[in-house]
């Protein structure tokens, strides 16, 4: 089935549930007339983060933390973990960091993005798997957007934040960033409040 993917602007860095998923399974199909030739259109929120200072858009689709996927309405997908298995020295790994700040609202910061995004991409740093970095503003310091790792990591070394790895995995492909525009195959909906 080709199904062609429609995404709304959620607003700037706020996480929304998603608009319209549609449960997969045999009767659901049949009844609203899905089949293999059916090109359909699903909506899923468009959320904003960063990336070496640069704003950039992406979805999350699967998340191995349960509460995570539940609070995102992503795909629980325990089995995500696995790609954290220790990496063969020299080669790279399926999965990167992404940093979420659960004490203040923010984008996530991401350390690569595909570039430019689509077909064309020459990054060969970029993967759509994450590993969530937790990093919280200490007491004492003044909470400000971080839009870089390079601004993670130096607001840590100056003891501003604590950064907290965790074990959870995420799905978040990177559509497309402010600097290199979207892929023109890519159709954005902006559905205002």
């Amino acid at each position: 089935m080709r199904i062609s993917l429609k995404v709304f602007c959620a607003g700037a860095m706020d996480v929304v549930a998603f608009i319209a998923i549609f449960a997969s399974g045999t009767a659901y199909s049949q009844a609203v007339g899905l089949n293999e030739n059916t090109v359909a259109t699903i909506e899923l929120p468009l959320l904003a983060g960063w990336y070496q200072g640069k704003l950039v858009h992406y979805v999350s689709t699967d998340m191995s933390d349960q509460g995570m996927a539940q609070q995102a309405a992503a795909n629980y997908v325990p089995r995500l973990q696995h790609a954290l298995r220790p990496t063969v020295p020299g080669q790279p790994s399926a999965v990167d960091r992404v940093y979420k700040f659960p004490n203040f609202k923010q984008g996530s910061v991401f350390p690569s993005a595909p570039r430019p995004a689509g077909y064309a991409s020459s990054s060969t740093e970029y993967t759509p798997l994450w590993v969530v970095y937790m990093v919280s503003w200490l007491p004492g310091a003044t909470p400000r957007v971080l839009r870089s790792e390079e601004e993670v990591l130096d607001a840590e070394e100056k003891k501003l934040v604590s950064i907290l790895p965790t074990r959870i995995v995420v799905n978040c492909p990177i559509l497309f960033t402010m600097e290199d525009g979207k892929p023109q195959s890519l159709k954005i909906h902006i559905q205002n409040p």
